[in-house]
């Protein structure tokens, strides 16, 4: 369970920030020296299980805010394990919950010990804020000072202006100038801030502050963050004239079509430039039509810039591509050969694909800027216009990508009738740095927080330790990772490290038992089921998007609740989504449900999976869309760019899964291209130069 899951509690017990104290006083090792005994053999990474056991009771403990019993457990490693890297988690996580209690003295001689560990940030963090609520604004700003910090976020910036504040700075002064700057940075933004800034706000408008100008600004950044409420807040700081133009972009915010019919009669002038500019291009992503419409008629009556009229011009010529209709690919043509950037002349190529128009889409891939020219993508779409045109150079250009183990290389020697080209490298175990490696005080702590289940601050110490690492040593340490079951930090370690051939650690076959129950009950290949997977969490069983999705196969909340109900089971707590037997068993059964529903088209199940069955029933009844469209242009004229590129990732993965599984590769074949004969294909071979 994490640290910040944890309830907070006013109750201190003296007694133990004493023993903190004395074991700071004391030296207590940030962690165990390296062990005498120097053999790599796995076992012996293997945590002292009556540590383990201390450990965890303690640290569920703390999650109940049962500090006596955490208090206990200190005393007992203190006693039994000094060393352990372990201890100073249970000690942070003791003044964690005691942070208004804690001295100063403690406090800053705890954080100076672990300046490096990954709960520092954390627990500085929680005390700076707690100081300033707390008004001890004297050991705040001493604290920043002896550290040579500035302030780490919004909340602690306030507290610090408003110690600046009581401390009466002379109108005019060098430290008064400097305050009012300082405030004004935190006040103009587009979003309300922290209610620590109320009274050094209060302070600055008492200095006749915001300008008019100031406060402009801050309005446009309010509007254009889509703060509607706190815009209209903001008009109170704006001068008669700009609260009409206030006015006016609130409406286009609400009311684009009618307020850009209205626009005819504005003013010409920069103000009414500005904010019509905003307008076609918010109204541009949705109805491109509508913002041609209106354009038309505002181009001819007002004296836009150059570059005003330009940037218009490219927004609606790339919605127009978006949408897929076919008059784009003329509108793009009419721009400036600056304006076509890669952006454009990729949607210019899509739209071309759509109405078979091959010949526009070499056009489009020839003047696209080198880099882009040459990557595996674009490589494959020159192989597919030439084909679809009757050259033979087509055989050359899908040559060009086919030795290449991604999707476009898979689907490009599927073209030519090859198999798959799959070079794998395999590291190599060396002796010396993996001794190394292993009495590395660093790797010790992020292994012993693995093994207790403290994924996130093991993540974090890996990663801080790993970049301080050559790259021969980074290998090594995935190596490790891999045989101690933490495969996605080895699947990251070789990423960041570039050893993107080492199959067999990138594309590790975790979880094999859920996995296999699943697809089995569910009748869902489990090459798909990896290579999802794979796409989705890296095999990272907390992890946790943007959005709220959870675990190995990155459900929403909502969604595993509703599966579950139809499944007959019951999902009391979404904490269970972490657990990798819930998440895989929800996962694969609400990937069935798609499979169901889009009568087994990986293309259209991943799509769904990544953005929504709406969204992809939505795709595949566009009016601008051919019902006969090949399944690789369907793929590649999605609106969205993360479902463009999510796809592509789920079906090579699962294809790279099928290489690991020891299969003939079938996936591409059946889900992508299922009219190219695919009896020449015998499998995976190795196509390097």
């Amino acid at each position: 369970m994490k640290a910040s899951q944890f309830n907070t509690i006013v109750h201190v017990t003296c007694g133990l920030i004493f023993a903190i104290g004395c074991l700071l006083g004391m030296g207590v090792p940030a962690s165990a020296a390296a062990s005498d005994d120097t053999d790599p053999a796995i076992a012996s990474l293997q945590l002292d299980p009556t540590l383990k056991e201390t450990f965890m009771g303690a640290w569920e403990a703390a999650s109940r805010a049962d500090l006596p019993a955490v208090d206990q457990a200190i005393d007992q490693l203190s006693q039994t394990h000094p060393d352990s890297p372990l201890l100073p988690y249970l000690m942070f996580e003791a003044l964690r919950q005691r942070v208004d209690e804690t001295d100063e003295a403690t406090m800053t001689r705890f954080l100076a010990k672990y300046r490096h560990w990954s709960f520092a940030d954390q627990l500085e963090r929680n005390w700076l804020r707690s100081l300033g609520q707390r008004g001890q604004y004297d050991v705040l700003l001493r604290y920043l000072e002896q550290t040579g910090q500035a302030a780490s976020d919004d909340e602690i910036r306030c507290h610090v202006a408003q110690a600046n504040v009581l401390a009466k700075p002379q109108v005019d002064s060098a430290e008064y100038r400097a305050l009012l700057a300082d405030i004004e940075s935190l006040w103009r933004v587009g979003q309300s801030q922290h209610e620590a800034c109320d009274r050094p706000f209060a302070w600055w408008r008492a200095q006749s502050q915001p300008s008019h100008a100031v406060g402009w600004s801050r309005f446009l950044l309010a509007i254009k963050q889509n703060e509607r409420s706190l815009a209209g807040y903001l008009q109170r700081y704006l001068s008669t004239e700009q609260r009409v133009w206030a006015s006016r972009w609130l409406e286009m915010a609400r009311y684009p079509n009618r307020t850009l019919t209205q626009a005819r009669r504005w003013p010409d002038n920069d103000a009414a430039h500005e904010l019509i500019r905003w307008g076609l291009v918010k109204m541009a992503r949705r109805d491109w039509a509508e913002a041609s419409a209106h354009w038309a008629i505002l181009e001819s009556r007002m004296s836009f810039d150059e570059s005003d009229r330009l940037a218009i011009a490219r927004e609606i010529a790339l919605f127009q591509a978006v949408s897929l209709d076919a008059g784009a690919i003329e509108r793009i043509n009419q721009l400036p050969p600056a304006v076509r950037d890669a952006q454009l002349l990729m949607w210019r190529a899509r739209v071309a694909m759509v109405h078979g128009q091959w010949d526009e889409v070499l056009t489009s891939i020839q003047q696209l800027p080198m880099a882009e020219q040459m990557s595996a993508r674009w490589r494959y779409w020159r192989g597919r216009a030439l084909a679809e045109l009757g050259r033979p150079d087509a055989v050359l250009a899908y040559a060009s990508v086919s030795g290449e183990a991604n999707y476009y290389g898979f689907l490009s020697a599927k073209k030519l009738g090859q198999p798959l080209s799959l070079c794998p490298e395999t590291l190599a175990v060396d002796p010396l740095i993996r001794e190394s490696l292993m009495s590395e005080p660093a790797f010790e702590r992020a292994l012993a927080l693995y093994q207790v289940g403290l994924l996130g601050h093991a993540r974090a110490t890996w990663f801080n330790w790993l970049i301080t690492l050559p790259d021969a040593h980074q290998h090594q340490a995935a190596i490790l990772a891999s045989e101690v079951g933490w495969h996605d930090r080895a699947v990251a370690t070789l990423a960041s490290s570039g050893k993107m051939r080492a199959y067999a650690l990138r594309f590790p076959l975790d979880h094999v038992d859920e996995v296999t129950q699943a697809a089995d009950q569910h009748q869902v290949d489990p090459a798909l089921i990896y290579g999802l997977m794979r796409a989705e969490s890296a095999l990272q069983p907390d992890a946790r998007s943007p959005v709220g999705a959870m675990g190995l196969l990155q459900l929403m909340p909502s969604t595993a609740r509703a599966v579950a109900r139809r499944q007959g089971q019951v999902l009391s707590d979404v904490e269970e989504l972490y657990t990798p037997q819930t998440n895989v068993a929800l996962g694969v059964a609400h990937l069935a449900e798609l499979e169901e529903r889009f009568d087994d088209d990986w293309r259209l199940v991943a799509a769904a999976y990544n953005a929504g069955i709406n969204a992809v029933e939505r795709w595949l009844n566009r009016d601008n869309v051919p019902a006969d469209l090949p399944r690789d242009v369907w793929v590649e004229t999605l609106p969205f760019y993360e479902t463009r590129d999510y796809v592509p990732r789920v079906l090579a993965f699962a294809t790279i899964y099928e290489w690991q599984m020891a299969r003939s590769p079938k996936v591409l074949a059946e889900h992508l291209a299922p009219d190219i004969n695919t009896a020449s294909d015998s499998g995976f071979v190795c196509a390097l130069p």
